[in-house]
């Protein structure tokens, strides 16, 4: 936000004014104030102040206002230019001396929301019932100022409010990284400064839903903590029904009928509502003084009023919205809070990973709906008596939940485990889990400081994954001799390494010469192989891991990008040396519509001939579903590509497979090649592929041909071409384009030299 424009001077009150309204409503691009006769006062932001000025002015003058109403707001457009929509709200006065009747009106408040294409502003009403308090502040403090002469010192008012703009930083987003300190502690701060600076005895946050209960006291609360606990049951329940604040300030409100209820309670009272999930009150911020003591004024109220918002807004960044449990970064700052409390925590700590099974069919034969009631009823099984005092719950994502146990070994967290798989398991079928039992499966890890907490729980996921794989309803604690754990664990990494590759296109392609071999003048090809940064990581590897991850396409994608982008720059010589390159296609892209439509953009954008492109997917991916294979097939097909089918003769029905699928070339699986020398069966089985392939007029490679015996046997076979490292190891894709356009440069010239 850009710096305060002052436009008349003696309003710099109105600048705090601005700061508080930004914290409370997220998205505001400027804020400007009026006067009552629409004078410029201050813009905070980049809000074109002369631009406006005649437009609010005749609002003014079309609405008429009564002093002592609530704010009203009507939509005010700004310059189109700016694409911003404006909401002018009028403060009117409360107060303001001599002169308050005079103008019913103390000014106006401009707020600018930035609209994009297809964005949309808040409503007014919904900024109005944010803002009411503020707004209210803001009219008061005009209608002050502009009955005392300027140059006067600031009130009483403009001391709340710097005070306010003291105790309430800005709250982060929600997505933003978390401060250090524990917001509990901010919020026990909060309540404090309030009970001192409003001259309270005793302060009280109560939300019930976020297990939350907050109690500050002066050296005059004598009596107000029994007050308290009489009072903030049924207040507590008055304000989530009304939705409203409560004032009290007779005492006589409370006696009646005081004996039934015991000893007469002597306190002032002022509550506000704490807005949880979509805006309904989930606690309350109570303020309680003696008899003795001065009543709450109107004042007291807007300022309260402003601290509940804020209240609400750190609840929402700290705690999850619809189960009231921590989010991930709020329990991680829960568990640093554990070695501030104790630098050196005795014995090891302990975090479960739990998550709910078959949520997904919850969601999908019941409704989002019946899966969030699922959630929350597990969620409200993560505190006591199930989980010690001391335990912090978290949710960590849509089904996934995290405990973090201080003080307890993993053994000790397994029976925790254990306990609350059978209290979910106690809970009654209904509406939300369905006739099925809702069960769960939890992962543990150990970990010794606040430092190692965020890769424990990530050793706890993969722990629950594997209790998932073992049937579900278990319990698994991470061991690093565990095969399915350390594959997933690899899998995590390589994911992580081959996301950055991708992202920093740090991958490398190579190729491998598919050499024909009966002299018939057919052309030679090239396979194009992947080839990762890391030599920790085989291609293998991270091809499994890339299917294991939802990853596949992707990778296929960036292969086939730049492979044809490479190759463009290379057309002709291709075309000349009728080359083809063969990139190979995973099963999951097989059945990607989009991936295939990206697909038909590279290759008409590249320029390359389809018929020098040969896609490979393998026969056990392609039955799979053979449906999806053979549209991605005909569709390519139709632009000019071919396509080979790679591992033939692994299959089940390889003869059927061969006939459902159209395709130009069969590779004979290297099994049936590397013992070709030595054994009858795979000299059979090559001899029938290859009978077969010439019966449909479609062509036969032999991968693995590793030597030149190997390479004479499949030419004496009838084998068409060979691929292996007998006829060439891969090289880089880049050098075998250059030679192929040296190739042709060098035809080119010695074509020149004859003419």
């Amino acid at each position: 936000m850009a710096r305060s424009n002052r436009v008349v001077s003696g309003y710099d009150f109105l600048d705090r004014h601005a700061e508080v309204i930004e914290r409370l409503v997220p998205g505001i691009r400027a804020v400007a104030f009026f006067d009552a006769r629409g004078r410029p006062l201050r813009g905070h932001g980049p809000v074109p102040l002369t631009q406006v000025r005649l437009q609010v002015r005749s609002v003014l003058k079309s609405t008429a206002i009564g002093s002592g109403r609530r704010p009203r707001g009507a939509m005010l457009p700004v310059t189109a230019s700016e694409r911003a929509a404006s909401f002018v709200l009028y403060a009117a006065s409360g107060t303001g001396g001599p002169n308050r009747t005079a103008s019913p009106v103390a000014g106006v408040c401009l707020i600018v929301f930035h609209v994009g294409a297809g964005g949309e502003c808040p409503p007014v009403e919904t900024l109005q019932a944010q803002l009411e308090p503020a707004l209210a502040c803001v009219g008061d403090h005009l209608a002050r100022y502009a009955a005392e002469s300027r140059g006067v010192a600031a009130d009483e008012g403009v001391r709340d409010l710097e005070w306010l703009y003291e105790v309430t930083p800005p709250v982060p987003h929600r997505d933003a990284p978390q401060l250090r300190s524990d917001h509990g502690e901010r919020l026990a701060t909060l309540v404090g400064a309030a009970v001192v600076h409003l001259e309270c005895a005793l302060g009280a946050l109560v939300v019930p839903e976020r297990q939350l209960r907050i109690v500050r006291t002066t050296e005059a609360a004598y009596g107000t903590e029994e007050a308290l606990r009489r009072l903030a049951p049924p207040v507590l329940s008055w304000v989530q029904n009304k939705n409203r604040p409560l004032v009290v300030n007779k005492t006589t409100t409370w006696n009646r009928g005081a004996a039934a209820r015991g000893a007469p309670l002597a306190v002032r009272l002022l509550a506000v509502p704490v807005n949880g999930h979509g805006s309904l009150p989930a606690g309350a911020l109570m303020l309680l003084r003696p008899e003795e003591a001065p009543e709450f004024t109107p004042r007291h109220l807007s300022l309260v009023k402003l601290l509940g918002r804020h209240v609400a807004s750190l609840l929402e960044t700290d705690f999850d919205v619809l189960t009231g449990l921590h989010t991930r970064a709020s329990a991680h700052s829960r568990v640093a809070s554990w070695e501030e409390a104790t630098p050196h925590p005795p014995g090891p700590h302990s975090v479960i990973f739990l998550g709910i099974d078959r949520l997904g069919i919850v969601n999908d034969t019941k409704g989002f709906d019946a899966g969030d009631a699922l959630i929350v009823r597990v969620a409200q099984l993560l505190a006591e008596p199930h989980l010690p005092p001391d335990a912090v719950a978290a949710r960590i994502s849509s089904d996934k939940f995290a405990i973090a146990l201080p003080r307890v070994n993993t053994d000790a967290a397994a029976d925790t485990a254990r306990a609350l798989q059978q209290a979910a398991a106690r809970l009654s079928p209904d509406s939300a889990a369905g006739d099925e039992p809702v069960s769960l499966s939890c992962g543990i890890a150990c970990f010794t400081g606040a430092q190692e907490f965020p890769s424990a729980l990530a050793l706890a996921q993969l722990a629950c994954r594997t209790a998932k794989d073992h049937g579900r309803v278990g319990v698994e604690i991470y061991q690093d001799d565990d095969d399915s754990m350390i594959r997933r664990r690899s899998d995590s990494i390589a994911v992580l390494r081959l996301r950055e590759a991708l992202h920093n296109n740090r991958f490398t392609l190579v190729a491998q010469r598919i050499m024909p071999l009966q002299g018939r003048g057919d052309p030679e090809g090239f396979e194009l192989l992947l080839r990762s940064p890391n030599e920790d990581h085989a291609p293998a590897e991270l091809l499994s891991a890339a299917h294991r991850c939802q990853l596949a396409p992707t990778l296929d994608l960036w292969v086939v990008e730049h492979a044809l982008a490479a190759a463009a720059a290379h057309r002709s010589a291709l075309l000349a040396a009728n080359v083809s390159l063969s990139i190979n296609i995973t099963g999951p892209s097989l059945t990607d519509a989009m991936f295939l439509e990206r697909i038909e953009r590279l290759i008409r954008r590249s320029r390359i001939a389809p018929a020098l492109i040969t896609f490979e997917i393998t026969e056990t991916i392609a039955v799979l579903n053979v449906a999806r294979a053979l549209n991605f097939v005909r569709e390519l097909r139709a632009m000019g590509c071919r396509f080979a089918l790679d591992d033939f003769g692994t299959g089940t029905n390889s003869l059927k497979n061969l006939t459902d699928l159209p395709v130009d070339h069969i590779k004979i699986d290297g099994s049936f090649v590397t013992d070709i020398l030595s054994n009858s069966q795979s000299v059979a089985m090559v001899r029938a592929i290859v009978s077969l392939a010439q019966d449909l007029g479609i062509g036969t490679v032999a991968e693995y041909a590793e030597n030149g015996r190997i390479i004479e046997r499949l030419r004496e076979l009838g084998v068409q071409y060979a691929q292996g490292y007998g006829v060439e190891k891969p090289r880089a894709f880049k050098d075998v384009l250059n030679e192929l356009s040296a190739r042709e440069s060098q035809k080119n010239a010695a074509l020149g030299r004859e003419v």
